[in-house]
C-alpha cells in the first residue's frame, strides 16, 4: 500500500467527543432513550422571529444570500459585531478589529498559522478545551501547561501563571468561561495575564465563546485591558444557538486582523453568507430578548444539575459553574473502588444506564476521573434522572465488588 499519510497529522488524534456522538446516535438507534449529557451546545432553539425574518430575506434576496463574500466577512456586518462587542465591553471597536470565520474553530486554526513557528512556546491550563492541544503539537509548538482542580474551581494560583511565562513564550491560551471546567476567572487573574502578556511580549489568544451565558457574576474582557497584545475568540453557536450554522468572530488589533484577514483566505474562502446576515440581525435586533428568554432556563437546569450530583453522588467533588454550560465533576473516589478509568465509566455509563456524559480525560491529563456534564439540553427532571441513574451504576457495581 502506497503510504499517503503525513507523520504530523498524528498530532490530530480525533475528538473523543466526536466520537461519543457518534456512539449515542448509535444506541439511540437501538431504541433506548439516551439522557444526553454529553454534547456542548445550547439546549434551546435559536430565536425563532430571527428565523422568520431571515427567511424572509433570503427569499426575496436569494442571490444575495447564495453569493460569495469578502474572506473576513461582510464590512456592514463586522461594523454590526464591532459596535455590539463595544457595549458589552466598553472598547472603542470598528469593522477593521473583527474577522468573522466560519465558527470559531477555523479562528482557531487561521491564528495558530499566523503566529506559531516551530518549536514556540505556547502555555496552555490543564484541563483545557479539547481542540487546542492536538493543534499546537501539529505546528510543533512547544506546551506548558498549568493544572489546576476542584478544590479552587479550576482557577490557577498567581504564582502558578508568572512561574508558567518567560521570554521565551509566544502564546497564552485562555478560555473564559471555560469548557470543560466552567471556571470563570476574575479580574485579578485576567489582568495578571494581560500584565504578563505585556511584559514579555506574547498574544493571549482569550477564547470567550460562552462570555454571554452568565448566570451570575459578569463577564472579564482582557481585550479592555489591552488589545495589542490580546486576540478574542468569539462564536455564535453559544449565546445565539447557531453552532450548525458555523459562525464566529475574532475581535484584535487591526495589525492582527490585516494579517489574520490574508492568512485565512487559505483556510475558507468565505464564512457562509446566510450566517453572516443571521449574526446580523442577532447583533442588531434580537439579542438580548432571547438571552432575556434563555438564561433563566438554563439557569434553572444548571441548579438542579449541582443539586442532584450533590444529592446522588455525595462522594463527587465539584462546585456550581457562574457561567457556560458545563459542570465538571471529579469521580475519583468513586472510580478508584472500582478500578476504571473515565473513559471505561463514560462507556458504561451510555450502554448500560443510557446515560452520556464527556470523560475527563479527553481534555488533558488533570482532567482524568473527572467528567463533563452538560446541563443546557435536558429539562430539570431528565438531568435529575439522568444522575440518579449513575448513583444507580455505582450503587450496583460497589455492592457486586
Amino acid at each position: 500500500m502506497v503510504r499517503t499519510f503525513s507523520r504530523r497529522c498524528t498530532k490530530l488524534p480525533g475528538s473523543k467527543i466526536r466520537f461519543l456522538v457518534s456512539e449515542v446516535e448509535k444506541v439511540k438507534k437501538q431504541g433506548h432513550d439516551v439522557y444526553e449529557l454529553h454534547i456542548g451546545q445550547p439546549g434551546l432553539p435559536p430565536s425563532r422571529e430571527l428565523l422568520e425574518e431571515l427567511s424572509n430575506i433570503m427569499l426575496s434576496r436569494p442571490f444575495q444570500f447564495s453569493k460569495y463574500t469578502p474572506s473576513v466577512g461582510m464590512e456592514d456586518v463586522r461594523q454590526a459585531v464591532a459596535e455590539d462587542y463595544s457595549r458589552d465591553s466598553g472598547i472603542s471597536l470598528s469593522a477593521s478589529n473583527v474577522i468573522l470565520s466560519t465558527g470559531s474553530s477555523e479562528a482557531i486554526l487561521a491564528i495558530l498559522m499566523l503566529l506559531l513557528d516551530e518549536g514556540d512556546e505556547v502555555v496552555i491550563f490543564d484541563p483545557e478545551y479539547l481542540l487546542y492541544r492536538p493543534l499546537l503539537e501539529y505546528f510543533g509548538a512547544r506546551v506548558k501547561t498549568i493544572p489546576v482542580s476542584v478544590e479552587k474551581e479550576f482557577n490557577p494560583d498567581p504564582e502558578q501563571i508568572k512561574n508558567a511565562v518567560s521570554r521565551q513564550t509566544k502564546m497564552f491560551i485562555f478560555v473564559n468561561p471555560d469548557n470543560p471546567t466552567g471556571r470563570v476567572a476574575n479580574q485579578e487573574i485576567v489582568k495578571l495575564v494581560v500584565d504578563l502578556a505585556v511584559d514579555y511580549d506574547f498574544y493571549l489568544i482569550y477564547d470567550e465563546a460562552y462570555r454571554e451565558l452568565y448566570y451570575e457574576d459578569s463577564h472579564v474582557y482582557a481585550a479592555r485591558l489591552d488589545l495589542e497584545h490580546v486576540i478574542a475568540l468569539n462564536t455564535f453557536s453559544k449565546g445565539a444557538a447557531l453552532p450548525g450554522w458555523r459562525i464566529g468572530y475574532v475581535v484584535a488589533h487591526e495589525s492582527v486582523t490585516k494579517e489574520l484577514g490574508r492568512v485565512i483566505q487559505y483556510v475558507n474562502l468565505n464564512p457562509p453568507t446566510p450566517a453572516q446576515y443571521a449574526a446580523y440581525l442577532y447583533v442588531t435586533k434580537y439579542k438580548r430578548k432571547y438571552l432575556n428568554e434563555v438564561l433563566p432556563v438554563y439557569r434553572e437546569r444548571r441548579d438542579v444539575l449541582y443539586n442532584a450530583v450533590r444529592k446522588y453522588l455525595p462522594e463527587a467533588k465539584t462546585f456550581k459553574p457562574k457561567a457556560g454550560l458545563f459542570m465538571f465533576v471529579d469521580l475519583s473516589n468513586y472510580l478508584t473502588k472500582l478500578n476504571i478509568n473515565d473513559e471505561e465509566l463514560a462507556h458504561k455509563l451510555l450502554h448500560e444506564k443510557h446515560v452520556a456524559v464527556v470523560p475527563g480525560s479527553a481534555f488533558g491529563e488533570y482532567g482524568r476521573n473527572h467528567v463533563r456534564l452538560c446541563f443546557a439540553k435536558e429539562t430539570p427532571d431528565r438531568i435529575d434522572e439522568a444522575i440518579r441513574r449513575i448513583e444507580n451504576f455505582f450503587e450496583e457495581k460497589l455492592g457486586s465488588a
